[in-house]
């Protein structure tokens, strides 16, 4: 069993459906790419798994670790193991790194402690009695993965994490990905734009578009294939 099966999913809001029939899965110590153009369904996907932001699902289902997520509420669902990166953030802008990191800890069942996290993300270390409104955005997705891992994820989910990042941001993106599943053992699905990043972090590829999953290939069929790139993904 995969530490993450989705099947049959269908999903959307009050103003209609925008998911219809996914079928994905996430292996334990794996990093997988969830890609397509904007409005495909990508953040939707993410947000019913989580519980966020109210998606209404309308049917199929959601396993994680064994368990059945639509049982679950979203606190509920946060403590089985499964935690969200949300797009754009969202910090705390008027706390520190620290107290934002804390309060992350005083939400979890089983948190990492924090000096611990920090240990592992010297530029925030630095920053630590910073607010969150005086960092750069970089560093604010910096903080937003590093407040995820406090909370000693299973499977993290990462909606967009290098959105609007200069080009060295974005390397150092992907190399906490990368150290996050190789030396933590957590699992990662990725929502992100940039091919680019998910090629270097991801082992396989689900590709979202209108709301249906139209093809699953690896890294390799995702770098050699134009026509499929461009056809669903534009680049």
């Amino acid at each position: 069993m995969s530490l993450l099966d989705v099947s049959e999913l269908e999903a959307g809001y009050e103003t209609g459906q925008v998911l219809f029939g996914v079928d994905l899965s996430v292996d334990e110590n794996e990093v997988v790419s969830l890609l397509g153009r904007n409005g495909a369904g990508k953040t939707t996907t993410m947000h019913a798994l989580v519980g966020a932001d109210v998606p209404r699902v309308f049917g199929g289902s959601m396993t994680f670790n064994g368990e059945d997520l639509r049982a679950h509420r979203n606190y509920q669902i946060s403590d089985l193991g499964l935690s969200l990166v949300p797009e754009g953030r969202r910090c705390f802008r008027d706390l520190t790194v620290k107290e934002n990191l804390r309060l992350a800890a005083n939400h979890a069942s089983d948190p990492l402690p924090v000096e611990e996290v920090l240990d592992q993300f010297p530029e925030l270390d630095d920053m630590r009695d910073r607010p969150s409104k005086n960092m750069s955005g970089g560093e604010q997705q910096m903080l937003a993965i590093a407040r995820s891992l406090v909370t000693n994820p299973k499977l993290m989910l990462l909606d967009e994490p290098c959105e609007g990042l200069a080009p060295y941001i974005v390397r150092r993106i992907e190399s906490i990905i990368q150290e996050i599943n190789e030396k933590q053992d957590v699992s990662v699905l990725l929502v992100e734009q940039n091919v680019a990043v998910a090629v270097a972090v991801a082992e396989r590829h689900y590709i979202l578009d209108e709301g249906e999953i139209v093809e699953e290939v690896s890294t390799a069929q995702l770098r050699e294939d134009d026509e499929l790139r461009q056809e669903y993904l534009g680049v």
